[in-house]
């Protein structure tokens, strides 16, 4: 079993979900404001706190299966990715925000981050 960090990447705010070996169980762990902080820089100390040997990405792929912006932008993202030596998947995360009904003030990005590893294990493991 491994160790396992999941990401909802979005534009501005990053939801970020861990499995460990320890826990065994998915729980959201924070959603990062990348006007505040650095993506990449989060991500790598979440990935030394928790000891992670693989990342999912929330991967959005359009209703009708195509790509779009965001797919360019989370690419280029996966790529950034690249400098931790880490392998990374893509889930397919169509409407994994709109899973949980929300007050607009309250950011749900490490629920959509939460979802989108659920999805992995449960095709994965």
């Amino acid at each position: 079993m491994n160790n396992i960090l999941s990401i909802d990447f979005g534009e501005r705010y990053l939801g970020i979900a861990v499995r460990t070996e320890k826990t065994r169980i998915p729980v959201p762990v924070n959603v990062v404001d990348s006007k505040n902080d650095e993506p990449i820089s989060v991500v790598k100390k979440y990935v030394n706190e928790y000891q992670i040997q693989l990342i999912v990405v929330g991967y959005p792929i359009g209703l009708n299966n195509s790509e779009n912006r965001m797919t360019n932008l989370v690419d280029q993202f996966i790529n950034e990715l690249d400098t931790l030596n880490l392998e990374v998947h893509k889930i397919d995360e169509r409407l994994s925000s709109k899973l949980f009904n929300n007050i607009k003030s309250d950011r749900i990005d490490d629920l959509s981050a939460l979802e989108i590893l659920e999805s992995y294990l449960s095709q994965n493991e």
